[in-house]
């Protein structure tokens, strides 16, 4: 994909099923935001999930991507963080730059966001398990 080139319909439809299907898996929201920052990428991350989050104390991730500022962000909350850790989650961002270096950007972000609920695993049950 171009530099400023939008995504086709079926490339969006690819990207939300992935997300959906991460979130179904996790139980943790996922978002992605792809574009300039005008801020650090970091500070940008975090500031954008805590919009996305509004202060509540939900489990979500962020991947933002600016593909021509070339870089790919992951942030998380604590909730989050504890579920994917920071190594796993410099793994997908390895994994989607190989992608994003030959064209893939969609690729890519599904591949990252497969790994990432891989690593999260399904959600935890705070309820006890009946024995019997």
């Amino acid at each position: 994909m171009a530099n400023g080139e939008a995504f086709r319909q079926d490339q969006l439809d690819r990207l939300n099923q992935a997300r959906l299907l991460a979130e179904q898996q996790t139980g943790i929201d996922f978002h992605v935001r792809i574009g300039a920052v005008s801020d650090d990428p970091k500070t940008a991350a975090e500031r954008i999930l805590g919009d996305l989050v509004g202060g509540r104390p939900a489990a979500a991730v962020l991947v933002l991507v600016s593909p021509g500022q070339r870089f790919v962000r992951i942030a998380t909350t604590p909730a989050a963080r504890r579920r994917i850790p920071d190594v796993a989650a410099s793994l997908a961002t390895l994994s989607m730059t190989s992608s994003f270096a030959v064209g893939d950007l969609v690729g890519g972000l599904v591949s990252g966001l497969r790994q990432l609920a891989d690593v999260a695993g399904p959600p935890t049950s705070s309820l006890p398990t009946a024995v019997g």
